[in-house]
């Protein structure tokens, strides 16, 4: 439904980045914002609207026709469902950008998933721009889509492919989005506090095939496969017996059983990243692009920075640094992808989380596990039993027990689960005190 922007009357909720590149975009449009809400007892002030903080209070929104909300509040709130009830529109930052786009001569790919989402959209967005097309990439990846909107209009340089990371967060407020194709790459237990259940959460997730016409499916996820819809054609990849598939050992990318590239080239890597690079592939040919125009830059993509990205390989070893990597969820699915006796580093502040998954991960992959920081303790009782697991005071003497212990053919990779406050500045700054001292003994 088109909004009209000189009699509505808008709130905000959340005001942080995306609430402010929502008042931007109204204040662009001559739009009547209100007040801007906070669930923060304390929450940053603007010098342009007032912004009121604690519990959110119905009061706040009587007067509004529209709630725009930022994704890090939940359209579950009761004062939010008080206001559906009431007839006002709940809607979030995408859902603006979908329907202000309907007039654009552009293509949207829609991806989401637990993990993989950003290497997707970068890898699907990379290879669009490389090609030769006009390509936005934008959403949960970094870049509000209604900045962008606002630099494309004031620019007039309009995309020919819009690629959008979306997260279930956003994909609650979503219902105009006409995606060309779309994916949900994976489902696995992610934002629990926030869903009922895992069910609710990828119900959510499925939300993203509203309104799409080629269905990306994950053939080997079975909540994935369930999310298949008649009024959609569909693409599936999988480790195999898929339309975009891999080679029995994982050594070729094949689409309709034929083989197009061979993983060794590129930078990517683990299986889990070459499915992801299926999943790109699959997205840009159901948006009816060829296949065979993307080949030529699939080695040049690089990968995230600090997501199991390859530092050197020295001697046979091969270190991956994964500092990103920072819940078990992540690490299950990036050092899992990994055909190689493993040497795992491990530990930091754990935030809380059920370690336990990780124990079935170092029995099958790892030969040596080192463990560091505030949680190594506990990490040390979830792995309790299991040979060669130690802990270490330091990060490079983690690295020097790796690298003593690691054959050729081997694998060290940082690749912690938790968040790395206790001992360093961020994950940045972890990943680069590994890689000095991965250089250190590789040079």
């Amino acid at each position: 439904m088109k909004i009209n922007y000189s009699t509505a009357k808008f709130v905000i909720a959340g005001a942080g980045e995306t609430g402010r590149s929502i008042y931007n975009f109204l204040a662009y449009r001559g739009a009547n914002v209100l007040r801007v809400v906070d669930t923060r007892v304390i929450p940053p002030q603007w010098s342009e609207i007032e912004v009121i903080g604690g519990q959110l209070e119905y009061g706040n929104f009587v007067d509004a026709d529209i709630i725009v909300i930022s994704p890090g509040v939940s359209i579950y709130e009761p004062v939010l469902q008080q206001a559906l009830s009431h007839g006002k529109e709940v809607i979030g930052d995408v859902e603006l950008f979908a329907r202000e786009i309907r007039t654009w001569n552009a293509k949207v790919i829609a991806i989401t998933g637990s993990n993989g989402k950003t290497t997707v959209t970068s890898l699907t967005g990379f290879l669009g721009q490389q090609a030769g097309i006009k390509t936005l990439i934008a959403g949960n990846i970094g870049l509000p889509v209604l900045d962008a909107l606002r630099e494309i209009e004031q620019t007039h340089d309009y995309p020919q492919l819009i690629v959008l990371e979306l997260s279930s967060f956003q994909l609650e407020t979503l219902t105009s989005l006409q995606p060309i194709s779309a994916t949900v790459l994976n489902i696995s237990e992610d934002h629990l506090d926030r869903y009922r259940d895992l069910l609710e959460y990828a119900y959510v997730k499925a939300n993203i095939f509203n309104n799409c016409q080629i269905q990306v499916l994950n053939q080997d996820d079975p909540l994935v496969q369930s999310m298949r819809r008649d009024n959609c054609q569909q693409l599936y990849f999988a480790a195999s017996a898929a339309e975009y598939q891999l080679s029995h050992n994982a050594d070729k990318l094949l689409v309709e059983d034929q083989a197009i590239f061979t993983t060794e080239n590129l930078q990517l890597v683990g299986k889990h990243n070459y499915l992801n690079v299926l999943a790109s592939l699959a997205l840009l040919n159901g948006a009816g692009y060829s296949v065979e125009h993307f080949i030529p830059y699939l080695a040049e993509f690089a990968g995230l920075e600090h997501r199991m990205q390859k530092v050197c390989e020295h001697n046979g070893v091969l270190y991956i640094e994964d500092s990103k990597g920072t819940n078990v969820g992540a690490v299950i699915a990036g050092v899992g992808g990994i055909n190689r006796p493993i040497h795992l580093i491990l530990g930091g502040d754990g935030k809380g989380q059920d370690f336990l998954p990780l124990r079935e991960l170092v029995l099958t992959k790892c030969h040596s596990v080192a463990l560091i920081g505030q949680d190594a303790a506990q990490l040390a009782e979830i792995l309790d039993g299991i040979p060669n697991v130690k802990s270490y005071a330091t990060l490079e003497l983690a690295v020097a027990a790796c690298v003593n212990q690691a054959k050729s053919g081997d694998a060290v990779i940082l690749s912690p689960a938790c968040a790395s406050w206790d001992m360093f500045k961020n994950y940045k700054h972890r990943a680069q005190v590994f890689i000095d001292a991965v250089h250190e003994y590789c040079n």
